[in-house]
């Protein structure tokens, strides 16, 4: 596998509460899956929200309701050896004051997992998103009051050598790349090439150790590094510069199954950052990593525990904090009361500190935000469902105006064709 940190997908961003409440409820329909009996599937949603404090402030207060309407599809088909998914969901957002917010959101990904007769195989992946950023990003950014739409690209190929014995090895190589509408933002606008090498052993059947290494080279293409007189209009206006950036890392790695009921993954790296613009952007030298724990108790009950400790464009943990390293806990579980009526709750943690120093381009030294999530799902048929779920955000920094806390609330229906 690539050696990249453990992070949460997209839809749970550990970041923040997406400003978008509609366009959270409207990720129930990307879960749908298929079998060999029904290998795609078609459908549509409508969610309805109400959301608190829309645009993230410190003092004021600007609810709203929005109305998502999406369509949503996906395929699953083995080829021989070769196993073909593709899954898609669009949603269209409507927001009932602030209309300048409405936007078209949408995730598509897809995968190939391929084999060869002998004990050759990889995968090859893709996936794009585009969603409303957060508006009160913090790391130097006064907060904006405009519609700012984040996207992101992935691509990821992976050569492995072995399947079925007990050592492994595995190349990989991922390109990233992620911007925002926004000037404001153009310090977290950055892409990147990730290429990783690593041997993974086996010892025993529940017991799986890795050693990996892993080399970034990307570019954060306008960073702010001062202001200059425009001498055609006479404004004050924003220089920026390329900032080139490499990283290193070797990742000691371990998977740990205990019957099937219990996995623990973990990571420890000794990482290493270093940036063209260093005047501005501190490098960093450390130990990075992360722990997943899944546990299923019962065959009703799932829990899940996360855990990593990562600079912030690595962790998606902030759009592309370069030079910060933040802690982050995720607990959440899930509860089945019937075969159609099940519940889930999630609470998540971000904090980060920082020892101001002469030329940094972020003065801040805490940041902390927590996150809560409450849901609860009923599956009327295996194509129709009904989703609520209620989400709070809290954050406390340093700087006054990055600090706030919102909420947002709402109900999504679903309808597939297999």
């Amino acid at each position: 596998m690539i050696a990249m940190p453990t992070k949460p997908s997209h839809h749970c961003r550990w970041a923040a509460l997406a400003p978008l409440a509609a366009a959270l409820l409207a990720n129930q329909a990307a879960q749908a899956q298929t079998d060999d009996t029904t290998p795609f599937y078609v459908g549509g949603s409508l969610g309805l929200a109400h959301v608190s404090n829309v645009y993230r402030e410190s003092t004021a207060t600007n609810n709203d309701r929005v109305t998502s309407v999406g369509l949503l599809g996906g395929i699953d088909k083995k080829l021989g050896r070769q196993h073909l998914t593709l899954d898609g969901s669009v949603q269209d957002n409507r927001y009932s004051e602030n209309r300048d917010l409405n936007n078209l959101s949408y995730t598509l990904k897809g995968a190939v997992n391929w084999q060869t007769v002998g004990n050759l195989s990889g995968v090859l992946s893709a996936k794009s998103d585009r969603s409303l950023a957060d508006f009160n990003i913090g790391n130097g950014v006064d907060p904006i009051l405009k519609k700012n739409i984040e996207r992101e690209d992935e691509y990821q190929a992976l050569v492995r050598l072995g399947v079925a014995t007990r050592y492994t090895l595995e190349a990989g190589w991922s390109h990233r790349r992620r911007d925002f509408s926004a000037s404001e933002y153009d310090r977290f606008n950055f892409h990147q090439n990730t290429g990783s090498f690593g041997i993974y052993a086996t010892p025993g059947a529940n017991v799986r150790l890795g050693l990996a290494a892993r080399h970034t080279r990307g570019q954060n293409p306008r960073y702010p590094v001062g202001f200059a007189l425009d001498p055609e209009t006479l404004q004050i206006v924003v220089v920026s510069a390329p900032n080139d950036y490499t990283r290193n890392d070797l990742d000691f790695t371990t998977k740990w199954s205990t019957g099937g009921r219990s996995t623990l993954n973990t990571r420890i790296s000794r990482s290493k950052t270093h940036n063209s613009l260093d005047t501005r952007l501190r490098d960093l030298s450390g130990t990075t990593g992360s722990l997943g724990w899944n546990w299923q108790p019962t065959a009703k009950l799932q829990l899940n525990l996360q855990y990593a400790r990562d600079t912030g464009q690595e962790s998606l943990v902030q759009a592309a904090d370069l030079n910060r390293v933040y802690t982050s806990q995720q607990l959440g579980g899930s509860y089945a009361l019937t075969s159609k009526l099940s519940l889930s709750a999630k609470g998540s943690r971000n904090r980060s500190t920082r020892t101001n120093s002469t030329g940094a381009a972020v003065v801040d030294a805490l940041d902390d935000f927590k996150t809560y999530n409450l849901g609860v799902r009923w599956a009327f048929s295996r194509g129709i469902s009904l989703s609520c779920q209620y989400d709070h955000a809290d954050r406390d920094n340093s700087v006054p105006q990055y600090v706030y806390s919102a909420s947002s609330y709402g109900c999504t229906a679903q309808a597939i064709l297999y």
